[in-house]
């Protein structure tokens, strides 16, 4: 059966009731259907495949979940909701943009295109620098913006220290949202993470200096000895 458009002229709280009626309709009969529609929550709430149309031409055709998280061409991506796009050039493999370098996985790409972000794609991580107590008290989290906290040690300089601050510091506050612990960090001290009691919020671990070779080279046999400890 084909449906042109099937809902367009109903008002929105009428439009979700038929749509919803009509769907168990052709579910529990087994009908097959095409559905043509400009409407991409109608298209994802009622379709088991979708194709996207752009001047008559296919752009891209699959399942819904993989047309949203992997659409193929900026139209693809932005027929599925807001979207945003950060301007890149190909350097090598990787796309260069204001936002840093993103390695690329295909060699017959253009010179100047673009990055495409969902919002709900971007986290935000606010860090925050400790050396003492008084550091810890006085910091006032970012509840509104943020999505996880970082809690990295206060040095003088910029760049890694080497060095950590008291992790029984951070039993002093309840948190709202997942934290990741940074500086400092190494085989040496990993076990005693067991001293942070709200451990459940522990995210992540930023391994940075003491599991490299030298700058940027990570040690992969370190890592390996990471892995076997009982964190």
């Amino acid at each position: 059966i084909l449906l042109d458009e099937p809902f367009a002229n109903l008002d929105t709280r009428l439009r979700e009731k038929f749509r919803d009626k009509v769907l168990h309709i052709l579910k529990d009969n087994n009908i097959t259907s095409v559905v043509v529609t400009h409407d991409a929550d109608e298209a994802m709430f009622l379709s088991d495949y979708i194709a996207i149309l752009q001047n008559g031409q296919i752009q891209q055709h699959g399942k819904p979940v993989e047309l949203y998280t992997r659409p193929k061409n900026r139209f693809v991506a932005e027929f599925f909701g807001e979207i945003n796009v950060i301007a890149g050039k190909k350097i090598n493999n990787k796309l260069r943009t204001p936002l840093g370098d993103f390695y690329l996985n295909k060699d017959d790409l253009k010179e100047n295109y673009s990055l495409v972000v969902r919002s709900e794609g971007i986290k935000i991580i606010k860090s925050y620098l400790i050396r003492t107590q008084e550091d810890f008290h006085s910091m006032k989290l970012d509840k509104e913006s943020a999505d996880y906290y970082l809690f990295d040690y206060k040095s003088d300089k910029y760049g890694g220290s080497g060095k950590t601050f008291n992790w029984e510091i951070l039993n002093n506050k309840d948190f709202d949202k997942p934290f990741f612990l940074s500086g400092g960090l190494s085989l040496d001290n990993l076990n005693n993470l067991n001293m942070i009691n709200d451990n459940e919020m522990l995210y992540g671990l930023d391994l940075n200096s003491k599991f490299e070779k030298s700058p940027g080279l990570k040690d992969v046999e370190k890592f390996g000895k990471l892995f076997n400890l009982n964190l």
